[in-house]
C-alpha cells in the first residue's frame, strides 16, 4: 500500500516538473508584439515573430516588445522653456507624440537603449523641433499655420530620431499660450480693429446712402424730363389738333361763304328774271330827284311822258 502511494506521489511530482519545465521553456509572442531570446543576459538569435517559441528553461527568457504606438506629452511653458516666435514673443504649448518600436531595429532597442533613454531622446528632439518651427512664424501666424507647423515638427522630429530604434506615428500641437502682456496687446489690437471695422462700415453706409440719394435725384430728374417731354408732345399734339380743327373750320367757312355767294347770285338772277318778266319796255330812272330838304320831287305827268 505504501509503495503504491509513493509511486503515485512520484508520478505527480514528475508531471508537475514536466509542466513547469514546459511552461518555462516556451513563450507566446502576440500579434502586436515582437520578441527576442535572452540567454544568460545575452541576446541570441534574431527577432521572433508572433507565435509560440521554445527556449532553454531557467537560463533564457523571451523578451517581448509591443509595436503598438504609445504616446507621451511634452509641455512648453511661456517662460524660459517656451518657444520664441519670429517677432520675439515667447509662447508655450502642449505637444502629444505617438511612437512605436521600429520592427527592423528591435535588436538595437534591446542592446543599446532603455525606455528612459528613448523618452529623454524624444523629449529633447521634440523641444528642438518645436522651437525651430515656431521661430519661422510670428505669434499672429501660429494658429493660422497650425497644420503646417505640426507637419514641420513631425518631419523634424523624425529626422532627429533617425538613429534611434523608434518611429513617430502621430504628433499634435494644442493649447497655444502666451504672456499676460501680450494678451492685453491682443485685446487692444482687437478693439482698434473693431473700431476700424466699425468706421469702415459707417463709411460704407454713408457712401451707400449718398449713392442712394444720387440715384433717387437722377431718377426724379429723369422722371421730370420724361414728364416734361410727355407734356411737350401732348401740347404739340394739341396744337396740331387745334390747327387741323382751325383749318377745317376755315375750309368749312370758305365753302359756306362760297355757297352763300352762289345763293345770293341765284337770288339776284331770280329777281332780274322776275323783273324781266314784268318790264313794260319803259326805262326806269337811274335816280330819284330829291329836294334840298330831302323830299322826293314829283315830276309832272307830261315830263314823265317825254
Amino acid at each position: 500500500m505504501k509503495g503504491g502511494v509513493k509511486k503515485i506521489f512520484v508520478t505527480i511530482i514528475v508531471f508537475l516538473a514536466i509542466v513547469i519545465l514546459s511552461a518555462a521553456s516556451c513563450a507566446v509572442v502576440g500579434p502586436t508584439e515582437r520578441g527576442v531570446q535572452v540567454t544568460l543576459g545575452e541576446v541570441t538569435g534574431g527577432i521572433l515573430a508572433p507565435g509560440m517559441h521554445f527556449h532553454p528553461p531557467f537560463i533564457s527568457i523571451i523578451k517581448k516588445y509591443s509595436i503598438v504606438p504609445k504616446g507621451m506629452n511634452v509641455s512648453f511653458s511661456v517662460g524660459k522653456d517656451g518657444a520664441i516666435t519670429k517677432d520675439m514673443q515667447t509662447v508655450g504649448s502642449q505637444v502629444t507624440v505617438f511612437y512605436r518600436y521600429d520592427e527592423t531595429k528591435i535588436m538595437d532597442a534591446i542592446k543599446k537603449y532603455s525606455d528612459t533613454i528613448l523618452e529623454n531622446a524624444i523629449t529633447r528632439s521634440l523641444v528642438a523641433s518645436v522651437k525651430e518651427s515656431v521661430g519661422k512664424y510670428s505669434i499672429y501666424e501660429l494658429v493660422e499655420n497650425q497644420d503646417k507647423i505640426t507637419s514641420d515638427v513631425s518631419s523634424s522630429l523624425s529626422a532627429r530620431l533617425a538613429e534611434y530604434p523608434i518611429e513617430v506615428t502621430q504628433l499634435t500641437i494644442s493649447n497655444w499660450d502666451w504672456s499676460d502682456d501680450f494678451d492685453k496687446q491682443i485685446k487692444e489690437t482687437m478693439n482698434r480693429t473693431q473700431q476700424v471695422r466699425q468706421a469702415e462700415q459707417d463709411l460704407k453706409l454713408a457712401e451707400t446712402n449718398a449713392q442712394k440719394q444720387v440715384a433717387e435725384a437722377e431718377a426724379q430728374k429723369k422722371a421730370a424730363e420724361q414728364t416734361a417731354e410727355a407734356d411737350l408732345i401732348k401740347a404739340q399734339k394739341a396744337a396740331e389738333a387745334k390747327q387741323v380743327e382751325a383749318d377745317a373750320l376755315a375750309y368749312y367757312n370758305s365753302k359756306v361763304a362760297q355757297n352763300y355767294n352762289v345763293e345770293i347770285r341765284l337770288k339776284e338772277l331770280e329777281i332780274e328774271l322776275e323783273r324781266a318778266k314784268h318790264w313794260d319796255g319803259r326805262e326806269v330812272p337811274e335816280y330819284v330827284p330829291l329836294t334840298a330838304a330831302g323830299g322826293i320831287v314829283t315830276l309832272p305827268a307830261s315830263q314823265n311822258k317825254q
